[in-house]
């Protein structure tokens, strides 16, 4: 399924990735931070689409597994602030 398919998705593959609620979509150049997640430091990758039930991440030093409460919380909230025109800059890591 194309990024475009999905209303809410969040995606960083270590390097690059990619923010999506609704029509709004951005591109990221740096890893987006977790707030409010305990280990949000150690998050190398991220997979959020709830919509299609895809919410993995991998920590830096193991293999990708399913997300927990915190950090799906953080991702809804860093989703929800997508439109405040300063949420790349306050949103980064």
């Amino acid at each position: 399924m194309s990024l475009a398919l999905y209303r809410l998705r969040l995606y960083w593959d270590g390097r690059h990735g990619a923010v999506r609620n609704g029509d709004d979509t951005r591109i990221l150049v740096e890893r987006p931070l977790l707030r409010g997640a305990a280990n949000a430091d150690q998050l190398e990758e991220i997979d959020y689409a709830p919509e299609v039930n895809v919410m993995q991440v991998r920590e830096r030093t193991g293999d990708w597994r399913q997300m927990t409460a915190d950090e799906i919380a953080a991702c809804d909230a860093l989703l929800a602030g997508l439109t405040q025109p300063d949420w790349l800059t306050a949103e980064a890591a």
